[in-house]
Parts: structure tokens; sequence; C-alpha cells
């Protein structure tokens, strides 16, 4: 049974970042440097088009395409991808997650191209340049993911399913265009680009680019966002803004954290029968060996670990996303930089190598 109770918790603590085997583009090309890669044919210049680690949308170093634009009115970086081979029969879907830096100059592109003059507008018109969306997004300095339908043949729907989700709250903020396929189509590709940004001082990055079947077995948007809206943490704190009571709660049941044990608690956070008789920490202890300063704070964040020993700490928004995960073995001071998170509430917590957890609220301004 507690091998079950930590099968469906984990759900939620384990980094949901996964390699669906659905995806038909192989990012695994993508390495450290510029220009094209196998799979994926830059558009712009060589340096237009570089390939770095960094934070990703889920808060984890990963390589990410960086688009560098030249004070030029062209292209500016991004890919054409291969061809791969389609069936008009089926309906695709394709994503890219996106964050644009510095200014609003320039505009971001999601789209894709069918061969034999294949790409239809839901109203059965052909369309030659086919754009799920293209402008500027929301905000700056935010991951957002962008996912555009391209139907089979056979649709005759009117509906656009397409959309642009914000990567911190998983929200579809705006509706994009779908197409359709004419029944000559054999093959289609990806393509998302920067065009036209004389600034610079910008950058645009991209991550995880997709083009899946629509079959049953591709991931779900929530999956893709790294999102389970069965899942939540709930914490409870003193007065002093310290976490005393700490609860993971999944379709009603509640368990709480004991030296990497989940025990469950009977009923769920708004039933009278909720057992309260979680662990509390030593706070002498902690006051002592585990530092955070400034917080609140405007930008970076320190930790003085000191003679604690973690394997790990996270970073969690006000609704639960996990959005930073970072290894702090053999570490005694870690700095954090929160100055691209927007103004709020988040939770961070410190996993001891003996598998219990510190959490600390932290304000960010």
């Amino acid at each position: 049974m507690v091998s079950t109770k930590l099968f469906f918790v984990s759900i939620f603590l384990l980094q949901s970042f996964f390699t669906f085997s659905q995806n038909l583009l192989n990012t695994s090309t993508w390495s450290v440097g510029y220009g094209s890669v196998t799979g994926f044919t830059k558009i712009g210049g060589q340096y237009e088009n570089k390939r770095e680690y960094g934070i990703g949308p889920m808060g984890t170093s990963v390589i990410l395409w960086k688009a560098i634009p030249d004070s030029f009115n062209n292209a500016d970086g991004g890919w054409n991808t291969g061809w791969i081979s389609t069936n008009h029969n089926k309906s695709y879907r394709f994503s890219v997650w996106i964050k644009k830096t510095n200014s609003n100059h320039g505009t971001t592109y999601l789209g894709f191209y069918a061969n034999n003059n294949g790409s239809l507008l839901l109203n059965n018109s052909y369309h030659s340049n086919p754009y799920f969306w293209y402008g500027d997004l929301p905000m700056l300095n935010r991951w957002y993911l962008i996912v555009g339908y391209v139907h089979k043949s056979s649709h005759t729907g009117i509906v656009h399913n397409g959309g642009i989700y914000d990567g911190v709250t998983g929200t579809k903020i705006k509706s994009i265009t779908d197409f359709k396929l004419k029944n000559t189509v054999t093959a289609i590709r990806h393509r998302s680009y920067l065009y036209y940004d004389t600034n610079t001082l910008d950058s645009q990055y991209f991550f995880d680019p997709r083009i899946d079947v629509i079959n049953g077995s591709e991931p779900s948007i929530d999956e893709l966002l790294n999102k389970n809206n069965n899942a939540t943490l709930n914490f409870e704190y003193d007065a002093a803004g310290n976490q005393v009571k700490y609860y993971h709660c999944l379709n009603g049941t509640c368990y709480k954290q004991k030296r990497g044990v989940y025990a469950r608690i009977s009923g769920s956070r708004n039933d009278n029968s909720f057992v309260e008789n979680t662990e509390q920490h030593n706070e002498e202890i902690l006051q002592s060996d585990f530092k955070i300063y400034p917080n609140p704070t405007s930008g970076l964040l320190n930790l003085h670990l000191h003679n604690l020993v973690f394997e790990r700490i996270e970073l969690y928004d006000i609704n639960a996303k996990r959005i930073l995960q970072m290894n702090t073995k053999n570490k005694e001071f870690i700095e954090i930089d929160l100055s691209a998170y927007p103004t709020g509430t988040y939770l961070l917590r410190a996993q001891q190598t003996d598998g219990q957890f510190i959490t600390r609220k932290i304000i960010k301004n």
C-alpha cells in the first residue's frame, strides 16, 4: 500500500518533464553551438542561431535554441525542420515553448508547411504561408507554450482549438488559428521564427518543439505544461513565516511528509476529521544552520546551508507548480536569481539527505 501511495503522490513531486516517444521531431540533435543541426535548418544568419544551456520552462538546465537579432530588418533566428512523412487521414498537434527578452521589437512565429499545396484553412481554402500565430508574446521574460492544430483532410469542424498557454499559471490566454490537410499531403514540417527584430539587445529562446499525432497517446496539454490539476501542496506557517505543517493532497486524500515516507491522513483539507499531528522541524537548528536572505527580495536570494546537507532545492509558485529545481550536494552557499519571476509568494523546499524537507515562504517584490 505504501508503494501505491508513493506512486500517486510522486505524480506531482517528481519532475514531469517527459521524453515523449510520440514526438515526431528529434531534438536530441540539439548540441551547444551555432547554426543548423540535423533535422533543423536555421532561419537567419549562422550567429543569429545559438544553442546554449539555460533554464527552461520547468526550471531545469536544458539546451535552448536562442535567436540573436542583428540590426537588419530580416530573419533573426529559428528553424524549418526537415519534412516528416504524413498521413492526411490523421490530425497533428504542433507546439513549442518560447520566451522573449528585453523588448517587443520584431515578430514571433509558429507555423507549418504541407507539401503538394496541401495547407488549408478550415473553410477548405488554400493558404500558401500557414502560421498558427504570429505577433508579440503577452509578457517579456516569461515562457509560453504555443500549440497549433492541423486537422485531417476529412475534418469538417470550424472551431479553432489552438492556443497560447502561460507557462507559470498554465492558463490558455489566447486562441490561435487551426488548419487542415488536403488529401494530397504526404509530408509536413515545423517552423518557428523571430523576424524583423532590429534591437541587438533582444533575445528569443525556443525549447521542446514538437509534432504529435493526435491519436489518444499523445501527451496532454497539462502534461506538456507539467501540470496536475488533481494534486496540490498544502503548507501551514507560524507567525514568523516558517513552515510547520506540510501536506500533499491527491484526489481527496492527503499525506504528510516524514523522513521520505508518506503516511496517509484520513479525509481532506476540508474535512473535520483531518489529522494534524504532522512532524515539526527543530527551529533552533534551522535558525542557526539554514539562512535565507534577503526575504522579501527583489531579485537575488542567498541561501547559507552551513552544517546542513541537502540533495536539492526546489521553488514552487503560489499555485503549487514547481518552477525551479537545482542539485545542491556539497554546496554551502547557493544564489538564486528571481528577477525574471513575477511579484508574489513562492515556496522554497530544501530536501535533506535523510529525506526530510525544510520549506520556507519567499516573498518576491
